[in-house]
């Protein structure tokens, strides 16, 4: 038999820190597609920065629970 053993994950951070960014993410994502369906019927001089953001705001959204995470 081989001797295979697997290392625990390390545990970085409190458990309520973890809560408060997937909260934040999910209030980034949700904004976000607020963000891009104003872009689509905003004034046409200001609905690509509104778009741009509300992409920006859903990669923000995406990574933002990514912080301190490390491969296994």
């Amino acid at each position: 038999m081989s001797d295979f053993q697997v290392n625990p994950a390390p545990k970085n951070d409190a458990p309520g820190a973890m809560l408060g960014r997937v909260i934040v993410s999910m209030i980034l994502f949700v904004g976000g597609l607020v963000l891009i369906g104003t872009g689509a019927i905003a004034d046409p001089a200001i609905a690509p920065y509104v778009f741009t953001g509300g992409i920006l705001a859903i990669g923000l959204a995406f990574g933002l629970p990514m912080i301190g995470a490390s491969e296994r």
